[in-house]
């Protein structure tokens, strides 16, 4: 495959056309970062934005320039463009907006004039209407705060705000990013020459995608087919109902197309479709520190029986099964939990385990059953707050006893064990629990259904998967 996409995401220089107070969200992480020494500022109108000196124009920049970024008006997109095509720019991500997607002639008309300038010095397009690109390991950043540290996710969207949105979603939930890109109209390069390169990019492992419509469909079957085949590819389609494809069209420019052609394509090419990104995060937390489950088989481990219950039922609703224990984990089970105050069947009402500190055990039990293959432990933060105040220490304890039982399960047993730290009248106790978790490298979630549905997820990947050799 063609690396034609490397300077997309490690330019050697970059320049700010339109640079102002009003885009500082690109300014000040770019200029902090391995970039600071070749990123130039360019305004005719001001000598210096938020301390860094302003260029005139991209052309009175002493030194190369392979990226560009367009703040300017759409109006002026054409003549900086031609601007940049004399600096020998390579790159150009057009942030304005007032082009295609405001369905009148003139922006369309625009886009086109845009294109043939582009075209006739090789320079490649990222957008219009977009946020553009965010690699923290060659220093391309399109919003504050955003991670410095790089990770194996990849996520391209056609939403500049769920672009930066599911980057502060990875942060929340545990995981990095290798590459984001925010394409918007997607005048040239698009979905699918994205996830061509992503398939072959070493430093991805899950790919993740937020698709509203795609302009050019030739190769579309192939190439997604070809890139499941190498990586897991999960993909949120937006504009499903004739609502929300009106709201794309706006949004883009983009058609979204025939809802039921995109549910066809994804199932045929074996990519995993999701309805929400919380779903998403759901299955690249899963991927990234668990693996999908031999069986539908899942054990439920919670300090409440009626929680259980009704999860329970929840997790039937997504495929997986809660059968019961068999006589000889059950057996064991009685051996070391006190029959009054705990149900040792599945799900397991573990109160007492937990109170008693024999909770590591009773899973190891579980997760010895044939009939397990997986397990799921609920974390009630709102019941260890009490214990605080005895031992200051109980959260570090408790945290490393259970990741370690869990790490232990998922090594020897080879069954996922996914933790639920649910939420809490305590939110920093909670976020304390689940950040050690966490920095375990372990699976976590806010709910049983959560992980639940990621369980279910991963084990239709794995189906999908072997039936596709």
């Amino acid at each position: 495959m063609s690396r034609n996409l490397d300077v997309v995401f490690y330019p050697r220089s970059v320049a700010l056309l339109g640079a102002s107070k009003d885009v500082s969200f690109y300014i000040n992480p770019i200029s902090s970062s391995r970039l600071r020494e070749k990123f130039f500022l360019v305004n005719p109108r001001v000598s210096e934005v938020l301390g860094l000196k302003c260029y005139p124009s991209i052309l009175d920049v002493p030194e190369p320039v392979d990226y560009a970024i367009f703040a300017v008006p759409a109006r002026v997109v054409p003549e900086a463009l031609e601007d940049c095509g004399r600096k020998g720019v390579r790159v150009v991500h057009i942030y304005s907006s007032g082009f295609s997607e405001t369905g009148l002639e003139e922006g369309q008309l625009l886009e086109e004039e845009v294109l043939k300038i582009a075209r006739s010095y090789g320079i490649r397009i990222i957008g219009p209407n977009c946020m553009g690109v965010y690699c923290p390991e060659s220093g391309l950043f399109f919003s504050h705060d955003l991670p410095s540290e790089s990770g194996p996710v990849a996520f391209i969207s056609q939403s500049g705000g769920q672009a930066v949105n599911f980057v502060f979603e990875g942060l929340w939930r545990g995981f990095r990013f290798s590459k984001v890109v925010s394409y918007g109209n997607a005048l040239d390069v698009d979905f699918v020459e994205l996830v061509d390169y992503l398939a072959e990019d070493p430093k991805t492992s899950i790919i993740g995608a937020y698709v509203e419509g795609v302009r050019k469909t030739e190769g579309l079957l192939e190439t997604l087919r070809r890139v499941s085949e190498k990586k897991p590819l999960v993909v949120l389609k937006g504009g499903r109902t004739e609502d929300g494809a009106q709201a794309a069209a706006s949004h883009t420019g983009v058609l979204a197309g025939s809802t039921k052609i995109w549910e066809g394509l994804i199932k045929q090419v074996r990519a995993v479709s999701v309805e929400t990104f919380e779903d998403m995060a759901d299955f690249i937390v899963g991927f990234l520190y668990a693996f999908p489950p031999e069986g539908r088989g899942v054990s439920i481990v919670t300090t409440s029986g009626g929680s259980a219950v009704v999860h329970s039922d929840l997790c039937v609703k997504e495929g997986l099964k809660v059968p019961r224990f068999s006589e000889e984990t059950q057996a064991e089970l009685r051996k070391i939990i006190p029959v009054a105050g705990a149900s040792i069947r599945n799900p397991l009402d573990a109160w007492m385990a937990f109170q008693s500190g024999i909770l590591p055990e009773a899973l190891n039990i579980v997760s010895r059953d044939t009939n397990i293959h997986s397990l799921i432990v609920e974390v009630q933060p709102a019941g260890f707050k009490v214990y605080t105040a005895r031992d200051p220490n109980v959260v570090d304890k408790f945290t490393f006893i259970l990741g370690e039982t869990c790490k232990k399960i998922m090594s020897e047993q080879g069954k996922p064990t996914m933790i639920a730290v649910t939420k809490s009248i305590y939110p920093e106790f909670e976020a304390e629990i689940r950040s050690k978790f966490q920095s375990m490298n372990l699976p976590v979630y806010q709910s049983i259904y959560e992980a639940a549905k990621a369980l279910s997820k991963l084990y239709l990947y794995k189906q999908n998967r072997e039936t596709q050799r």
